[in-house]
């Protein structure tokens, strides 16, 4: 008899189960479409909100992300009358809750024309105002946080609390945003052929970075760092009168999640005469081409230890990037200093 109840309650659970299964089929089945339908509609709207006088859009392969933690969903090409308007890139990358995911527009003379977010899982009434259609950074103009970028071009400078307006008490979302919509547009102007030069704080000039000399040159010998992933592009002599002063390198290696390029000037006695941080493309690490961040290296000895928390500052959620960049200019610093020791320039 036991044994009888024991088949018996197991054939009513696979029933069970199997009802059950069913109706998650049921109830999948009739949803997905749904929500597949209500995604292409948003999609649709907010690529039209970023290109209104778009005429279609074209799916294209052209764009590529700069960095493994920012996602290309989708790129397109907007159509218009007469030809291509741009590029509007559906991607999502790291804020402070979760992925974001957002559409950027750019049009063809690397202008961005419109930035639309799509989601966004920041703090409800912080952070998650970066999707809020009603609330305004300028309330006089009525510009909501995306809104602002619009008319900004590629090459200019992305940082927070200085270009951008920041989300009140949500600098990380701000900041994790404008990071975001800066490499995505970054990334389309690209594939437009219409970047210009990469976002800095101030024009990459060898000569700013060596100020006592009254001419900079190539190098005819290439300085050279023995630290593992540290590539020295670039490196040039400053002189004065004729004489030596210095030497200046753009060096480039890996950071947190991304790539940072830097340009290094040292004088012939190793003091660091200037830094520019031309460009980093960590998932976070717009906040370090402030000029404040680069200038603390100023009057620094190469090779003497430059350490984040010690003697150099890191960039408020930044700390990781700040450190990256901080081991290359180092690294570049230290190899300059040897050139010059060495003589042949």
């Amino acid at each position: 008899m036991k044994r009888w109840q024991m088949i018996k309650l197991g054939l009513i659970l696979a029933v069970y189960t199997i009802v059950g299964c069913v109706g998650l089929a049921f109830v999948y089945n009739s949803t997905s479409k749904t929500i597949a339908q209500r995604q292409e509609a948003d999609l649709q709207a907010g690529l039209h909100e970023v290109f209104p006088t778009a005429t279609g859009f074209t799916p294209t392969d052209k764009v590529k992300s700069p960095n493994s933690t920012i996602v290309f969903d989708a790129a397109y090409t907007a159509d218009g009358p007469s030809g291509s308007l741009g590029i509007a890139v559906k991607a999502h990358g790291p804020s402070y809750g979760g992925p974001t995911t957002l559409i950027v527009g750019v049009s063809t003379d690397g202008t961005i024309t419109g930035v639309k977010v799509l989601e966004n899982k920041d703090t409800p009434g912080l952070g998650a105002n970066a999707a809020n259609p009603k609330y305004y950074v300028d309330k006089a103009t009525k510009t909501t946080f995306p809104g602002q970028f619009a008319g900004k071009k590629v090459s200019d400078a992305f940082i927070v609390k200085q270009d951008v307006t920041a989300i009140t008490s949500a600098t990380i979302t701000s900041r994790s945003i404008t990071n975001l919509v800066q490499a995505v547009a970054k990334a389309a102007s690209d594939a437009l052929g219409t970047a210009g030069s990469a976002p800095v704080p101030s024009s990459p000039s060898s000569s700013a970075v060596l100020p006592s000399a009254d001419t900079v040159r190539p190098s005819s010998r290439a300085a050279t760092s023995s630290v593992p992933g540290v590539s020295i592009l670039e490196t040039l002599v400053g002189t004065k009168a004729g004489t030596i002063v210095g030497a200046s390198g753009k060096a480039t290696a890996k950071s947190y999640d991304g790539d940072v390029t830097v340009l290094v000037g040292v004088s012939t006695d190793g003091t660091i005469t200037g830094v520019q941080i031309l460009e980093c493309t960590d998932s976070l690490g717009s906040p370090i081409l402030a000029p404040e961040f680069a200038q603390q290296f100023v009057g620094k000895k190469a090779g003497t230890p430059l350490e984040i928390g010690t003697n150099i500052d890191a960039v408020s959620g930044a700390t990781l990037s700040s450190r990256g960049a901080t081991a290359l200019v180092k690294a570049t610093a230290d190899a300059l200093v040897t050139a010059l020791a060495g003589g042949g320039l």
